[in-house]
């Protein structure tokens, strides 16, 4: 595939939401408002979204336990149809729902579909049906936004024997952003940004945020979108942040610096 720069379109923003973020009160209307004034500046936007709660409930109803290793959710094969269930029907339906309603030409999609987003198995002894960092298929994905489209994209994706396989939301926005060439990635969390001893930081370098984690004062989900947000600037990504719909929207989210840098809080 060639490089999603090789286009003659403008810029691409990644949006990656969890599900704890699009329940919050006024969600919806800021992430349309964000995605608007992103496309007034003459950039597509693709959303990517989680929905952890939405397949912890639909878990505990069908009794089957909810494991987490190094903020990663294990997925055996019969929690495999309740996380697509889930991320592809539930979340992803009421995400473009509202994003239609609100003037956006939003279409949900999954990593299957069209085989957008390839991903081997993570570690299936460990993990189960956990994919890795997908492959991108950034030519289809070129294409809806040059017709104007808003892709919704829920990170169940393609496995290597042609069934589906959860990939972690943070992992699947970075995957998508570095493909994409995208000029900005920004993640959608319940928190203002990243708390440090300090308070929340304003700028963070990889060598910070390896210290944070080893140190505990990082854990959980913060885990895997740290070290997404790392992989992005890494890849090339020109701006990455984490924090609330309000803070990326007056400048006070988390950024994440490609070179080491002071962390002001």
């Amino acid at each position: 595939m060639r490089p999603a720069k090789d286009r003659a379109t403008e810029k691409t923003t990644v949006i990656k939401i969890g599900g704890a973020s699009i329940d919050a009160e006024g969600a919806l209307d800021a992430l349309a408002d964000l995605v608007a004034t992103i496309h007034a500046a003459g950039a597509g936007a693709i959303v990517v979204h989680g929905g952890g709660r939405e397949i912890a409930q639909l878990q505990d109803a069908a009794g089957l336990p909810t494991e987490k290793v190094d903020g990663l959710r294990v997925t055996s094969e019969d929690a495999m149809s309740l996380v697509s269930a889930a991320l592809r029907g539930l979340v992803n339906t009421r995400l473009v729902g509202s994003l239609v309603a609100r003037g956006h030409a939003a279409l949900g999609l999954s990593g299957v579909d069209l085989g957008l987003l390839r991903s081997p198995f993570l570690d299936r002894k460990r993990l189960g049906r956990v994919g890795g960092p997908p492959r991108v298929d950034t030519a289809r994905l070129v294409r809806l936004l040059e017709d104007g489209v808003l892709p919704v994209l829920a990170p169940v994706c393609l496995g290597p024997d042609g069934d589906p396989v959860n990939v972690n939301a943070d992992t699947a926005a970075r995957a998508v952003a570095a493909a994409m060439s995208a000029d900005a990635l920004a993640f959608v969390s319940d928190v203002p940004g990243v708390r440090t001893s300090e308070g929340i930081a304003r700028t963070l370098s990889p060598d910070r945020i390896a210290d944070l984690i080893a140190d505990g004062t990082v854990s959980g989900g913060m885990v895997p979108k740290l070290l997404a947000a790392v992989a992005a600037v890494g890849a090339g990504v020109g701006r990455v942040r984490i924090g609330d719909l309000r803070s990326l929207a007056d400048g006070t989210a988390t950024e994440i610096q490609a070179k080491r840098a002071q962390v002001s809080a």
